[in-house]
């Protein structure tokens, strides 16, 4: 007979892809009302946003911003998270892409292993002869 043992140990929650902080402005366009946040950490799979608005889990969104050291992107997310910390007027939310081309997310990619800042405040040209 086998017995389930109650599990005693907090569980770690391990994330799929590393992330890395970056404060940016980022347009939001969720169910016709287009407002601005500001972006927490961003990764391959997702960003967190910060917003005085509260979007529900599961809530499709259209994300406007650029990637540091990167182009300027449109990518839809799926809300996978919402919290409200007392005492705080905004609301972090965890959102999740959805369809990341294979050159955007090596752009992201490229952004979250970079060492030091030198890309959170780059404006660097693509053309190298600029």
């Amino acid at each position: 007979m086998n017995i389930i043992k109650p599990l005693t140990e907090p569980q770690l929650y391990k994330r799929k892809y590393p992330r890395r902080p970056m404060k940016r402005q980022v347009g939001v366009l969720c169910d016709g009302t287009y407002f601005m946040a500001e972006s927490g950490e961003i990764g391959e799979g997702g960003l967190a946003l910060r917003s005085e608005y509260v979007l529900s889990e599961s809530h499709q969104v259209l994300l406007s911003f650029q990637i540091p050291g990167g182009d300027f992107v449109f990518l839809r997310a799926v809300v996978k998270s919402t919290e409200k910390k007392m005492g705080d007027s905004t609301v972090t939310h965890g959102l999740s892409f959805v369809n990341v081309p294979f050159a955007l997310k090596r752009q992201i990619r490229t952004f979250v292993s970079a060492k030091g800042a030198a890309l959170q405040n780059s404006t660097l040209s693509k053309n190298p002869a600029a």
